[in-house]
């Protein structure tokens, strides 16, 4: 059995014991039955693979600098070029391995061709004359997410899916920038494209578990998932844009009512990813909320101390209906 069916599965185990649909004996045999691997050895092995990508790709930017220079400008792309093609055709082999031997390792290797392809798009504008970059950037972006979409659905692979995803949102008008000193910014050119393209993506994502990953044994098992949290995202960091600073009441109001109607869902649908995010938005609105009202008003102490009491108090209240519904669900 793939290894991403075992994680489906082991999910779809763990969220049963939760609910109570299945006893403890059960659950533990099942458990071991179709066990996660987590050993020490698999997830080193993972963010090596992450860390991998990163380092693979400041390369790139490195020899994007040199073929900008005089003596190599023209064999920049060309070197580029090469290089994105040899690493994609090498890297889906060994993703596409019938043994699956090599599956951190194809991954990476793709995703970093895909990376050293968009390079090769932008190093080839540059090198012959482009210089409408505010227009050519996000073409080029969703030129390289077309590519990282057929990737993904072709070879059943999720580290190209993410990459595709995270270059669709950013050529809609995300921009990103580092400030020097480790700060870095982040910004949204238009919250409300921006918002409905989230909306769009975690509609398409709930579609996309609903009806093609039913079949666990489809390798877009997982896709869906790469598509709601993406959108589930954009949509809350949109919503809270659009409220900075001081956004007016209308605007504040629906951001709070978003993350409650999360909240909602999430406990409607049994889905943690709609409460963990609903959660966090709406502790973030709130913050957000006293920061501007009562932050240079009142003394620091004041104010923290007057945070942590609303926090004990919405958890004593979160406690006491968790209690409720489990004497109702075991009545």
């Amino acid at each position: 059995m793939r290894k991403v069916v075992i994680e489906k599965v082991a999910n779809e185990i763990a969220e049963w014991g939760h609910r109570g649909l299945i006893d403890s004996e059960l659950l533990a045999q099942l458990q071991e039955r179709y066990s996660v691997d987590i050993t020490m050895g698999s997830v080193l092995l993972r963010w090596l693979g992450f860390f991998a990508v990163v380092l693979l790709a400041m390369s790139v930017l490195g020899l994007i600098g040199m073929s900008m220079g005089k003596a190599a400008q023209y064999l920049g792309p060309f070197i580029l070029g090469a290089l994105a093609a040899g690493l994609w055709i090498k890297g889906t082999q060994m993703a596409s391995d019938p043994l699956q031997r090599f599956p951190t390792s194809g991954a990476v290797l793709v995703t970093f061709a895909l990376f050293t392809a968009f390079s090769t798009l932008i190093t080839a504008y540059g090198v012959f004359g482009g210089d409408e970059w505010r227009y050519a950037v996000p073409v080029l972006m969703m030129l390289t997410a077309a590519m990282a979409f057929f990737t993904a659905y072709r070879y059943g692979l999720r580290w190209p899916l993410i990459l595709a995803v995270l270059l669709a949102f950013h050529a809609l008008g995300n921009m990103h920038a580092y400030g020097g000193h480790g700060r870095y910014f982040m910004g949204i050119q238009d919250e409300r494209l921006t918002l409905l393209i989230a909306v769009i993506s975690i509609a398409f994502g709930m579609w996309h578990e609903k009806h093609l990953e039913r079949d666990l044994n489809r390798r877009e098992v997982g896709f869906g998932q790469v598509y709601i949290v993406f959108g589930l995202v954009y949509a809350n960091l949109s919503m809270w844009f659009l409220t900075i600073p001081r956004g007016d009441y209308p605007i504040v109001s629906a951001f709070a009512a978003i993350a409650i109607a999360q909240i909602i869902l999430g406990g409607r649908f049994h889905d943690g990813r709609f409460t963990g995010f609903g959660i966090v938005f709406l502790a973030i609105n709130i913050y957000t909320r006293m920061f501007e009202s009562f932050w240079n008003e009142m003394s620091k102490g004041t104010f923290f101390l007057m945070c942590g009491v609303i926090a004990m108090v919405v958890g004593a209240l979160l406690e006491y209906r968790a209690r409720m519904l489990k004497q109702e669900g075991t009545a």
